[in-house]
């Protein structure tokens, strides 16, 4: 009897602590990354967490998923690039992007994210990349033709911009309409309808790249709008008209309204080079006065003096004599309009003195490229200037 009873109780502890022991396994929280699961279906779970706004949830199934296959295909870094986009990753994600493109070359949806990326954080030369990726698969996009045409200006490619740009010109289907689409244009700016005046504006640009009244059109009507976009315009006017004063003046005052100081001193500069080089020579007091405003904005007294100083000697320049510049160069050796302008005074006169300025402007261009953000900002950032 005793003996039966014993063997009760055993029976009874065994069945309690098996009843204990599988609770504890079921209350477990499993990791799902543990359980084997195919790449397809790790990738399909990652895509899951992503759409499902749980993004920083997927790296552990993309981990996984590489662990199974080392060398992930594309479809693995457009995941791996969404999740990182969907948290502000954006660096990230773009490197993610360029491998798949790279394993795959027919995303052209996603050449364009990574172009458009590139213009925004200013690097002109990647944009470029991106855009001529996808024009190869999409030729015939205008808009895209249109970009590509001021990317390649932008960083010296003046043979891209020309192939470009006549490729546009090629497109005569709206020639015809010029003239009726320039008087919508000026009567929607009169009567401030200034949605209708953009949209065509834009609509056109690519069939009409060198128009100016395209250009005009499109800056006061996003200027009307408030639009963010407007430096846009503004730099595609710099772009097309590359070689003028005006849009660079134009574009430096909206800079210097927002109180960019730096990129505003950035495209006055431009606008100072191209009076120089092309002789627009009614325009160098206007573009000195504004280098001078833009350096007392900036608190630079020094080269305010400097200006002054410039601003009396292109005054007197039928008397100006060599060695007076030279002196007052020697007085202010440190300013970059000086030694421009000296670069272009001796260029006719003594082509020794002209190259030995030019040196010493690069040498101080060197100096000045991290105080100035030189070779940085600016629609021409990355082009080496000549006179």
């Amino acid at each position: 009897m005793a003996s039966r009873s014993r063997r009760l109780w055993q029976l009874r502890v065994f069945a309690t602590t098996l009843f204990l022991f599988s609770f504890a396994i079921l209350a477990e929280t499993v990791n799902p990354v543990k359980v084997f699961f195919t790449y397809d279906h790790l990738l399909n779970i990652a895509e899951e967490k992503i759409i499902t706004e749980t993004p920083s949830k997927a790296f552990a199934f993309l981990a996984k998923a590489k662990e199974l296959h080392p060398e992930p295909d594309y479809r693995y870094y457009n995941l791996l690039g969404e999740a990182h986009s969907k948290l502000g990753q954006e660096y990230e994600a773009m490197e993610a992007f360029e491998m798949s493109v790279s394993l795959n070359k027919n995303q052209f949806p996603l050449f364009l994210k990574i172009a458009d990326y590139y213009e925004k954080e200013r690097k002109p030369d990647k944009a470029l990349l991106y855009t001529e990726k996808y024009l190869e698969l999409v030729p015939t996009d205008k808009n895209r033709l249109y970009k590509a045409t001021i990317l390649s200006r932008r960083i010296g490619k003046e043979d891209f911009y020309l192939k470009y740009i006549k490729l546009l010109e090629s497109d005569t289907s709206f020639l015809s309409e010029q003239d009726a689409l320039q008087t919508s244009l000026s009567r929607n700016i009169k009567n401030k309808k200034w949605k209708e005046a953009e949209d065509l504006a834009v609509r056109y640009l690519p069939y009409f790249p060198r128009i100016e009244g395209m250009y005009e059109s499109l800056i006061l009507a996003r200027r009307g709008r408030q639009s963010p976009l407007i430096e846009e315009a503004y730099v595609y006017a710099c772009v097309i008209f590359k070689e003028e004063t005006r849009y660079f003046v134009r574009y430096g005052v909206y800079l210097q309204e927002k109180a960019r100081y730096q990129e505003a001193l950035s495209s006055f500069r431009r606008a100072f080079f191209n009076a120089l080089k092309y002789e627009a020579k009614g325009d160098w007091g206007e573009i000195l006065f504004l280098l001078r405003q833009s350096y007392a904005n900036l608190g630079w007294e020094k080269e305010t003096l400097a200006i002054d100083l410039l601003v009396k000697d292109l005054k007197n320049k039928a008397q100006l004599q060599d060695e007076v510049l030279e002196n007052h160069i020697q007085t202010h050796r440190k300013n970059r309009e000086y030694l421009l302008f000296a670069s272009y005074w001796f260029k006719t006169k003594d082509r020794n003195k002209s190259e030995l300025y030019k040196k010493l402007l690069n040498e101080r261009d060197r100096e000045n490229e991290v105080k100035e953000f030189l070779f940085v900002i600016g629609p021409f950032a990355l082009e080496n200037l000549e006179l």
